[in-house]
């Protein structure tokens, strides 16, 4: 029974090892996974550190000072949450070692006893010790080779237990080694964390003290955010103006356009085709006008080709190319003709053979019958005439990475700063500081000053607002779409410019705070949009 739970015990020690093994496997995966994500947060850490030292060097109330605050205070605490779970991951490391070793030195005890009772069983036979005279006192040849083969047996026995021995001390001598390792690196990881919690410290109280300053003269910034406010407003309502008139303007164009189209359709002429392209180059019907120009030029080279051969094929041919041709009824007319002559001549040549026949029966002699035969019209070598080729237009070139329409380009527009960060959010929310209750038509984006604002795509200027006491604001219109540019300091488009994507259109405006903020607006028509929605994430 005693024996039975040894067995017992020893069984559950192994097992509990194969589980350890696991275990250990599982948590190296899991704490490397975790260092990659450390590893990148402090590589954040590090950027917003650079952003913190370009806008302190600005002003410690700007806006964009406290957001970066708030961001590295945050990624702190994360890398906080990181470290200790790293610590973690080292602690049960360093358990699971000490498992192992202790496991190898219970191996080893009894690696060692069993050696030693070897080695007393040896020195009690006296005959095994000695060698020689164990295999000469032997009864008979075979008997001999036997114990031959048995001593053999008991030395590599014997050498196979010391091996043992020392494999086992040095593999315990490894893992005190690593377990080592794991201790260095977890005080190493403690001092670390100490650093950055000191660290984290000195930036809440940075922040807050950023704050207290900002709300030191919160009556007069809240004054100032009222008036920013009202100023968006005016500009807002003159933005409807603009767009409403836009679409106003533009339902006109279409439907005179579509007059335009419809008069040109009717008469259906090369000439009306061409008066509608020079009155509309960019219609929404000069493809359709460029396309009816071109067939109706082959239908004219068609009709002059059959005109010129003047034969019964050649009006077929044309016919066959142009069923719907403007000179279909010609050709089917003068088909008829030459199918009435053909009529014609056939009854010409009956009659005559009738009079040659009644002629010859009458025993009368046969006055010359001239019978004119009808030319049979010669077959047209390539009647059809070569239909002419689609105009080859120039290859435009675009960014590969954009759709040429605006709405397919949802979430990849890119920003309309090189750098930035939104530090206000669409429609109705809290001021980041004050808490006080702020309306955006769209998005504030601080950046550094001297930044210039650029197109996120291509587009024509509609209108560039400019309110008395106030900044400037660009209206760039992409089809039925706008983007809003505002709180431009000074503006380098006009009216009726064509814009590029990423081209220049103004300078941001800086305040007395050091705040450099854009407003930037996506509309569809005058329906407002949120343009995060519309930026890219990188």
């Amino acid at each position: 029974m005693r024996k039975q739970l040894i067995f017992a015990f020893i069984m559950v020690i192994l097992g509990g090892f194969v589980y350890s093994q696991i275990t250990e496997e599982e948590l190296k995966v899991q704490k490397e996974r975790l260092q990659q994500q450390n590893t990148a947060l402090k590589k954040e850490i590090a950027e917003l550190n650079k952003d913190l030292q370009r806008n302190q060097a600005e002003s410690k109330t700007s806006l964009l000072y406290i957001k970066n605050l708030d961001d590295k205070i945050s990624k702190q605490n994360s890398l906080v949450r990181g470290l200790n779970r790293e610590k973690r991951y080292i602690e049960d490391e360093i358990y699971l070692k000490q498992l192992e070793i202790n496991k190898l030195n219970r191996e080893l005890i009894e690696l060692r006893k069993e050696y030693k009772d070897i080695l007393v069983k040896a020195y009690k036979n006296k005959s095994v010790e000695n060698k020689l005279l164990f295999v000469l006192s032997s009864k008979n040849l075979k008997e001999a080779f036997h114990r031959i083969k048995y001593l053999q047996r008991y030395s590599e026995y014997q050498l196979g237990k010391a091996d043992e021995i020392v494999a086992k001390t040095e593999k315990i001598k490894q893992e005190k080694e690593a377990q080592e390792r794991s201790k260095q690196e977890k005080e190493a990881l403690l001092a670390q964390q100490s650093v950055i919690k000191d660290d984290l410290e000195n930036e809440k109280k940075a922040k807050q003290r950023a704050v207290d300053e900002y709300k030191k003269n919160a009556g007069e910034l809240t004054q100032q955010i009222t008036a920013k406010q009202q100023e968006q407003k005016t500009i807002d309502s003159e933005i409807n103006r603009i767009i409403e008139e836009e679409i106003r303007l533009a339902r006109i164009r279409a439907e005179n356009d579509r007059k335009a189209w419809d008069a040109a359709a009717k008469t259906n002429t090369i000439a009306s085709f061409q008066a509608y392209l020079n009155e509309w180059p960019s219609g929404d019907y000069a493809e359709s006008a460029r396309k009816n120009i071109s067939q109706l030029e082959a239908d004219n080279r068609g009709w002059q080709f059959a005109r010129s051969t003047h034969t019964k094929a050649a009006y077929e041919t044309y016919l066959r190319s142009f069923p719907e041709g403007q000179f279909a009824s010609t050709a089917k007319l003068e088909i008829t003709k030459f199918e009435e002559a053909e009529e014609l001549a056939r009854l010409e040549r009956e009659r005559a053979e009738r009079e040659r026949l009644e002629a010859e029966a009458a025993n009368k002699p046969v006055e010359n019958i001239v019978i004119k035969e009808v030319e049979k019209p010669k077959p047209i070598e390539n009647p059809v005439p070569d239909t002419p080729k689609a105009p080859k237009y120039a290859e435009r070139s675009g960014a590969t990475e954009l759709s040429a329409d605006f709405v397919s380009n949802r979430g990849n527009l890119p920003w309309p700063v090189d750098r930035g960060q939104i530090v206000g959010k669409f429609g109705i929310g809290q001021h980041p500081v004050l808490k006080i209750e702020v309306n955006n038509d769209g998005v504030d984006i601080a950046t550094n000053r001297g930044t210039n604002a650029k197109a996120v795509f291509d587009g024509e200027v509609t209108q560039v607002i400019s309110i008395p006491g106030g900044n400037g604001t660009v209206l760039l219109r992409q089809g039925t779409y706008f983007t809003v540019y505002s709180n431009l300091s000074y503006v380098s488009v006009k009216k009726g410019d064509r814009v590029k994507r990423g081209q220049e259109i103004g300078r941001i405006y800086t305040d007395s705070n050091g705040d450099t903020i854009l407003n930037f607006q996506v509309r569809n028509g005058s329906a407002k949009q949120n343009p995060e929605t519309w930026l890219s994430r990188n």
